[in-house]
């Protein structure tokens, strides 16, 4: 007999299923029935995978994923929404589909039995989790993804619609759930800012090529590569407290990467360029090319017009047609020394790993030091980045790696007692062990504890 292991953990399922599959059965050759389900669960399950995802099981005409479990990622609410709207493109824009499948979508957050045969490799999810995805599946709208006020909650990346109430068969109060309207285009909403603890040493070697970029004027990349809650952002939230104490008159810039919805290949330069110009999100394409010009101008370029033009290119504010690629990096290089001769330059990578090919050799590209010039670029990333290129970085002089490693167990313990702001050492002991050093679990644990009264 197999043996088998149970763990409590808190993951994010997925239901997606057909509307109306009844009907479309009775319409179809049961063949041409079986070929539609065939290649319906194949992209699915591509999708899921994409997305860091497991497949748990079909159920007849239902998919049923799962988000955490084997691995956790830090960020599998996202994970799951964005593999619902993959999922749901793909399936809309299929040829073999001719259009005649139309799914709902239902995706909820929150703790689980899971229990794994080590033998085959497979595990078996059971909980009220489960149970509350599904019915918000089956309450969505064709097309619809609803998600429940947990998934919410801990979503960073889209932007939901008001709450609604779904009553669901068999439970004594409504489901709290949200729609889905898509990536999110603004910034992300404010969050619980923890203390940093243990990352002192990783913030002076940051500190350190700071000084050497601005003192030197020697373009420089700081890679922080962590797998998802270890602190990246963190980390970069307490250099750029103190950058004002280098350089005042720095200028910063945020480049987020998303998993998904960018629909250009350089979309996160936007808001880069956003930044500098001063301009809001709803800025007119006249009104960015105008702004780039003047910025590019101010900074002391002769040709600005020429390269404000390559640059509204790479953000999709002008047309593509006989535009050079390498032209566009130079454009932006030339962009970014001319602007870091006059004040330093800090542009920051959110989600590194997330970017398209084409967005990391221009970041390497940029940083191939032609001339002096106070730029200093920041890249947080998870691992799966070295897994698309193993030589990032290319032993340059000018380029710091720093991994960060879960917290030591003195410095995970001084932040969970300052989140739960008292020091209860069983309590303490546990919610450690639990979050392995990672700060972000042991928040996410702390939260629960304080909203239900156990960890569990």
């Amino acid at each position: 007999m197999a043996a088998s292991t149970e763990e409590r953990r808190i993951v994010t399922v997925l239901f997606a299923d057909i509307a109306g599959s009844t009907a479309l059965a009775e319409e179809l050759d049961p063949e041409e029935m079986r070929s539609l389900l065939a290649r319906y669960y194949a992209i699915a399950r591509e999708c899921v995978e994409e997305h860091g995802g497991t497949v748990e099981k079909f159920i007849g005409d239902a998919v049923m994923a799962v988000f955490g479990l084997p691995t956790a990622h830090g960020d599998d609410p996202d994970r799951a929404i964005a593999a619902a709207l993959t999922l749901r493109d793909r399936i809309r824009a299929d040829a073999q589909l001719q259009g005649r499948l139309t799914l709902r979508f239902g995706v909820s957050t929150g703790d689980v039995v899971a229990t794994r045969d080590e033998t085959a490799r497979d595990f078996l999810v059971t909980g009220d989790t489960t149970n509350v995805a599904a019915r918000l599946q089956q309450a969505a709208e064709p097309w619809g993804i609803l998600v429940s006020d947990r998934t919410v909650r801990a979503a960073r990346n889209f932007e939901f619609g008001e709450q609604i109430d779904v009553v669901a068969r068999g439970r004594s109060a409504p489901v709290a759930a949200h729609t889905v309207l898509g990536p999110r285009k603004a910034k992300a909403r404010p969050r619980v800012r923890l203390p940093l603890v243990g990352r002192e040493t990783d913030l002076a070697q940051i500190q350190l090529v700071a000084r050497r970029t601005v003192n030197e004027k020697r373009p420089s990349i700081v890679s922080v590569i962590a797998p998802a809650g270890t602190g990246k952002t963190r980390l970069v939230e307490e250099f750029l407290g103190w950058l004002p104490h280098l350089a005042p008159d720095a200028l910063v810039a945020t480049a987020q990467c998303l998993p998904y919805g960018q629909q250009l290949t350089y979309w996160p330069m936007r808001q880069v360029i956003l930044t500098l110009t001063g301009l809001n999100e709803d800025a007119s394409p006249a009104q960015i090319r105008d702004a780039i010009t003047t910025w590019l101008r101010d900074a002391g370029l002769e040709d600005a017009e020429r390269v404000a033009r390559l640059l509204a290119v790479t953000i999709g504010e002008a047309g593509t047609e006989g535009v050079d690629r390498d032209l566009l990096f130079v454009a932006w290089r030339t962009a970014m020394e001319a602007t870091a001769r006059r004040r330093p330059l800090v542009i920051v990578f959110e989600d590194l790993h997330w970017s398209s090919d084409s967005l990391l050799d221009l970041v390497e590209f940029v940083m191939q030091p032609r001339g002096e010039a106070a730029v200093l670029m920041i890249a947080l990333a998870r691992p799966e980045l070295l897994d698309r290129r193993p030589n990032w970085g290319g032993g340059r002089l000018n380029h710091l790696a720093i991994a960060l490693e879960p917290l030591p167990n003195e410095a995970i313990s001084d932040l969970i007692r300052h989140l739960l702001d008292t020091d209860e050492p069983e309590l303490v002991k546990l919610v450690s062990e639990r979050s392995e050093g990672n700060p972000f679990y042991a928040s996410e644990l702390v939260r629960s504890y304080l909203e239900h009264g156990s960890l569990a």
